[in-house]
């Protein structure tokens, strides 16, 4: 499948242009902010097919500057950009504004090699899909929802299975699921009105104070898989915001709460939970222990790294993804090189993602850039340096005891595990944090 790297400002427009390029064309659309954002991923994947970029970005000759990147470069890259740009009215397709998602279509299917035959047989989105995991925790939903079945090699039907006024249960979700169902659909013009319904309903649930530990970690964990696909195919609404904000305050009860670590991960393994959630919520866990042993400690840093640990993989597609630790293991993983991209930006896109979010102040942007121990949230660094904020040492020490302990290959004791973490990160700090992990955990 062809990559495309699209730069666009508008977030309607980004929205509507990388669904139809990805539902029409069948490009991966890979999106960027800037062109040194561009020219930094092009390092990494000089095989991108297509670049479409706005001309420029505020006072910024982007087009301008990619163009004479790839001309350096000697890359064959086709550019299209959205906007006037004389400089490169000669060399390349530029498009006036506005510019409607239908013509720039037809213009990337072109570039592409993809012919309008291609595009017509393509399925429409009328219906868009929705995981079973939106339905754990609610009794009704206010539309139809529908399953999907393969007619023919372009033909879809969509039959309605959940009536907008049925009642149903747990029970009866798991047996879809039994069944080898993997997600239902809702029609495209109801999806917002389906995930706002469902976001409301689960945030009244993770606001109750009568809920039992085993409840709120698996309400918490249905919050986490909603939040996580929501942003990476609508992006960040409002309700998604009060979404994340009450499964960060309910992982945070949670994790004041939580029983032994040994007892924790057995009632995390032993439910249908993520590995993206197990991972989030040790994550917290770890971070509020190692805290708890500084004395510099304060309550408000709790809050700052139960927000990290819960948006630190939020980009990331794949568990295998989540479970990369260092540069070695993300050239050793069997990645291509868009996912290899995905990892080393995701600490950048993901605060990215939180410029929509209101009560993630510069505090938290700031440790979450550095989650990784690169100070421009780019990469990884093997053994970070003491330049980073203390609480973004505190985040990097507990991820990575965190992804050895759920790595089925990696050793499972914190007596195997510190020895692995005293031989890579030297610095003096980071070997003060290691040190409060020998204390007995409570």
């Amino acid at each position: 499948m062809s990559q495309t790297i699209l730069i666009e400002t508008n977030e309607d427009l980004k929205k509507i242009f990388s669904l139809n390029l990805n539902t029409f064309v069948g490009t991966d659309v890979i999106l960027r902010s800037s062109a040194e954002d561009t020219m930094a991923l092009l390092k990494i994947l000089p095989q991108i097919s297509l670049i479409i970029t706005r001309a420029k970005i505020k006072d910024d000759e982007t087009a301008v500057k990619i163009h004479q990147y790839l001309k350096n470069e000697g890359l064959e890259t086709t550019m299209i950009v959205l906007g006037e740009c004389p400089q490169l009215a000669n060399q390349v397709l530029c498009l006036q504004e506005p510019v409607s998602w239908e013509i720039l279509i037809r213009q990337a299917a072109q570039a592409l090699g993809v012919s309008l035959q291609d595009i017509s047989h393509r399925v429409k989105p009328d219906y868009l899909p929705v995981g079973l995991h939106f339905f754990r925790d609610i009794q009704k939903t206010p539309c139809d929802v529908y399953i999907r079945i393969k007619k023919g090699p372009h033909e879809y039907q969509f039959v309605k299975r959940i009536h907008s006024k049925d009642v149903f249960d747990l029970e009866a979700i798991q047996k879809y699921e039994e069944q080898g169902l993997k997600e239902f659909f809702v029609s495209k013009d109801y999806i917002q009105y389906f995930t706002t319904f469902v976001t409301n309903a689960l945030v009244q649930k993770l606001e109750r104070t009568d809920l039992t530990l085993e409840e709120r970690i698996l309400a918490t964990s249905h919050g986490h898989e909603i939040v996580r696909d929501s942003i990476n195919n609508i992006g960040m609404d409002s309700s998604i915001v009060d979404l994340a904000d009450a499964s960060i305050n309910s992982m945070m009860k949670s994790v004041k709460d939580s029983p032994q670590i040994a007892g924790l991960l057995k009632f995390l393994f032993s439910n249908k939970i993520t590995y993206a959630y197990q991972h989030s919520h040790l994550l917290a866990l770890m971070c509020h222990y190692v805290l708890s042993k500084q004395s510099w400690y304060r309550g408000e840093h709790l809050q700052v790294l139960s927000f990290v640990s819960f948006f630190s993989d939020v980009t990331l597609k794949s568990h295998q993804q989540m479970q990369i630790g260092s540069m070695r293991d993300l050239w050793e993983a069997n990645l291509t090189d868009e996912e290899r991209a995905q990892v080393i930006s995701h600490a950048k896109d993901a605060v990215a993602i939180l410029e929509a979010n209101p009560h993630a102040d510069d505090y938290i942007k700031t440790v979450l850039l550095q989650s990784h121990g690169k100070l421009d949230g780019m990469g990884i660094e093997d053994n970070p340096g003491e330049d980073l904020h203390p609480l973004s040492k505190v985040f990097i020490i507990s991820d990575n005891f965190v992804k050895i302990l759920l790595n089925p290959s990696m050793p499972s004791t914190k007596k195997d595990i510190l020895p692995l973490l005293y031989s890579r990160f030297t610095n003096p700090s980071y070997q003060k944090i290691i040190k409060a992990l020998e204390q007995k955990f409570e």
